[in-house]
């Protein structure tokens, strides 16, 4: 098989929902040290950047140009220059990606390239957050960060050419499918997608913390994903969105697939066969999540019921439906968390995570067959308790 770039880690950044301006830098530089484990082998690493800033959820190209440079270091080793088009550093304007020329290294599956990169501009969008127990960190400026928890500014993608693997996947979501909720040892956003798919199944997750079916049809939002899919075309795509359109209430059952179908349909249209998630629910507590009768229902839980049902009939245009709601609900009632799996109702805990990674399964084992051959590309028909196909 000739190789192809294919995402080669799945510890990238991801845009971080907070109000303005905590989303975002305006100390002029920062600079962030990442770890980035090889997932498969792969030559040619290529390092994407880009200038996107997420607002209370919604896509928008980063207020200010920043000028980026960076350096990679294989296993440790000593750090290698990158370069974009020749020169030693990238100025991206709002809204736009670039990627690095191919660096001089190969590595195997398990090896580890830690990236070290600077961002200067006026505002600085911010979204990977550091792992100090593994000796990443952000420092303000262009010195060499300490180990420390933070958000900072990393590669969107890591590239490599890469042969004889699964079909790549993309992830549209929230912050679900950013990973809230979950953690890398001291970091933030580890989640159920990473956990499903990483190591794998190749993924670009283009999930957006606070993300809506509603906002995910912006022109803003068609952008992006556009900017960041030029260089690496997905196979397949996993749309997983609908808490924050249903949280407080709103829409009704039409609404909503009329908000859905319209995604799917634009994931669809370079000929990629779509799966969606079932919505997990959105409760309140009086015991801290500790108990089911202790959970209260928000507006909004007898549409995303209803919403569910429609999904588990694998409506069109989607080829099959993941259903992370079954997987982390009450057994007993489908508008409360199952015991255990939430800290804020909101978002799946460690436990959440780990447990909606498992109603992903059966896709998984979809994609791999695909790569052995043993079947057409997701026709594998799954367990029915872990989630259909067409």
């Amino acid at each position: 098989m000739i190789p192809r770039p294919l995402p080669v880690t799945s510890h990238v950044h991801l845009p971080v929902r907070v109000a303005p301006p905590h989303n975002s830098s305006d100390a002029g530089a920062i600079t962030t040290r990442l770890h980035h484990v090889l997932e498969r082998d792969a030559s040619g690493i290529r390092l994407v950047y880009a200038n996107w800033s997420n607002d209370q959820g919604a896509d928008l190209p980063g207020p200010d140009a920043i000028r980026v440079s960076a350096t990679v270091a294989l296993d440790g080793g000593a750090p290698l220059p990158v370069t974009f088009d020749g020169e030693p550093a990238a100025t991206l304007a709002p809204g736009e990606a670039r990627i690095s020329d191919p660096l001089p290294i190969g590595a195997p599956k398990g090896a580890t390239i830690t990236s070290t990169t600077t961002a200067r501009g006026g505002t600085v969008p911010l979204g990977p957050c550091t792992d100090a127990t593994e000796g990443e960190g952000v420092a303000v400026g262009e010195r060499e960060p300490e180990p420390g928890t933070a958000y900072g500014y990393g590669p969107w993608q890591v590239l490599g050419d890469v042969a004889d693997v699964a079909p790549l996947l993309l992830v549209t979501g929230d912050s679900n499918a950013v990973g809230f909720g979950d953690r890398r040892g001291t970091a933030d956003h580890l989640g159920w997608v990473r956990r499903a798919f990483a190591g794998t199944v190749p993924l670009i997750n283009l999930a957006v913390s606070g993300g809506t079916a509603l906002g995910a049809q912006t022109d803003a939002s068609k952008l992006r994903r556009g900017r960041l899919l030029q260089w690496a075309e997905p196979d397949v795509a996993l749309a997983a969105l609908g808490t924050n359109d249903l949280q407080r209430g709103g829409p009704t059952l039409a609404e909503m697939q009329r908000r859905l179908t319209a995604h799917w349909l634009d994931l669809a249209g370079a000929g990629r066969p779509v799966h969606a998630c079932t919505i997990p629910p959105v409760t309140t507590s009086t015991d801290g999540w500790l108990t089911i009768p202790g959970q209260v229902p928000t507006p909004g839980s007898d549409v995303r019921a209803a919403v569910n049902a429609w999904l588990r009939t694998v409506p069109a245009p989607l080829a099959g439906v993941v259903d992370v709601a079954r997987a982390l609900c009450a057994p007993e009632s489908e508008h409360v968390w199952g015991a255990g799996l939430t800290d804020d109702g909101v978002h799946p805990n460690a436990v959440g995570h780990a447990a909606a990674a498992g109603a992903a399964a059966w896709l998984v084992a979809s994609l791999c067959d695909a790569e052995d051959g043993a079947a057409p590309l997701l026709q594998r028909h799954p367990d029915a308790s872990l989630g259909q196909l067409r």
